[in-house]
């Protein structure tokens, strides 16, 4: 028998007896002040007894059954395919973003014709009061007679209208100011600055004729507001004159459009072919006078030059609307008047100032594709051309 040596010292003693395999071997023990290294030498004893056999380990022979394998990886969900024998379990959730209107206005019905019930008296009247209570005229006293109450409004009317032409030398030097900016390498006119010099230059022009009406006979004013607008001065103009004459303008170009229909859908076709329609080839520039609401009067020629040079100013316009965020920060009413100068009068229920935007829009986008041969002028006919035909 081999017996594994350990290194311990004198005074040591064997104690233990450690059973290997039915032999006996002598440990050493130590007092407990004292560390001894033993390595034990682990046996295994059999046993005579045997272990009861598991009821779920299957007999010998036979295959276990496989468990399912789960897979605990998210894989991709399939798109359901929607058909009519399948609908889906779940309802379809409806698109968050707004409907666009990216076309140009379709009115199904003729407008009302525009009627003035009351006389240019009352009108007259109306209209002092609604300036009177926006604080555009001063209100006669409260406690003053019919007469002075004449006299107060026909003095305010003096000078408002004074105030007016006053205006109209103060814009005269704002304008300088910006030309000579301009001149001298300063920033380039913005749109509001562009569209302020186009209005003065208008003011500037029925200054004259205006005075003297003013002059000759102050009562004559409100006829001229009825029924010559375009005499009037942009700052000698009252709320309720302004908004008349607003209505007024979209009434005609609505009027033109159902009128001259037939005119407008002629002038799309002939145009379709090649995208663009010359102003010389203008089978009835008078029917594009009226939905522009341009003057109509005259001879052709008359009315072609006032269709080219209109056009022009609207392509200008066109670039810088589009170098400003293509109307981004237009109030409603600046979006209906460049609506209105380029024939397009918005509906009812397309009057918000998103619809109004997409409108605008509509035209930028497609007046900036120019096809060969075809000028600004050109392109913008044949778009005429499709806003009158309402395709």
């Amino acid at each position: 028998m081999k017996v594994l040596s350990l290194s311990y010292r004198p005074t040591e003693c064997l104690a233990n007896r450690i059973s290997l395999k039915g032999r006996q071997r002598l440990a050493p023990t130590r007092t407990p002040s004292q560390a001894v290294c033993v390595r034990f030498l682990s046996t295994v004893t059999p046993s005579g007894t045997r272990k009861p056999v598991d009821d779920k380990v299957p007999p010998p022979g036979t295959t276990a059954p496989r468990k399912l394998r789960i897979d605990l990886k998210p894989g991709p969900v399939k798109p359901v395919t929607l058909g009519t024998d399948h609908p889906p379990s779940h309802p379809l959730s409806k698109p968050t973003t707004r409907r666009s209107h990216y076309h140009p206005p379709r009115h199904l019905h003729p407008p009302k014709p525009f009627q003035v019930e009351l006389s240019a008296v009352e009108l007259a009247k109306r209209d002092i009061a609604e300036a009177s209570q926006q604080g555009v005229l001063e209100a006669p006293p409260a406690d003053a007679g019919s007469l002075k109450r004449v006299f107060h409004q026909a003095l305010q009317l003096l000078k408002f209208y004074f105030r007016g032409l006053k205006a109209i030398n103060t814009h005269r030097k704002q304008v300088n100011a910006i030309r000579k900016r301009v001149k001298s390498g300063g920033a380039l006119p913005t749109r509001a600055e562009v569209r302020f010099i186009q209005t003065f230059k208008q003011d500037a022009f029925k200054l004259v004729p205006f005075m003297v009406v003013v002059l000759i006979a102050e009562e004559l004013v409100p006829f001229v507001a009825l029924y010559f607008p375009r005499m009037l001065p942009s700052t000698c103009v009252l709320p309720g004159q302004r908004d008349r004459i607003a209505f007024k303008a979209r009434s005609d170009q609505l009027n033109a459009l159902f009128r001259n229909r037939g005119a407008y859908e002629a002038m799309y076709k002939d145009g379709e072919r090649t995208g663009f329609i010359q102003v010389r080839g203008l089978k009835d520039p008078v029917a594009v006078c009226g939905l522009l609401g341009l003057p109509a009067w005259g001879p052709s020629l008359l009315a072609i030059w006032r269709i080219r040079h209109h056009l022009k100013v609207v392509a200008e316009d066109d670039d810088l609307l589009r170098g400003e965020g293509y109307g981004r920060d237009l109030t409603i009413r600046e979006l209906n008047e460049a609506l209105s100068e380029r024939g397009m009068i918005p509906t009812p229920e397309r009057r918000s100032a998103d619809d109004l935007r997409d409108q605008l829009r509509w035209w930028l986008d497609s007046a900036e594709v120019v096809p060969e041969g075809a000028d600004p002028v050109s392109r913008r006919l044949l778009l005429i051309g499709l806003i009158g035909s309402q395709k």
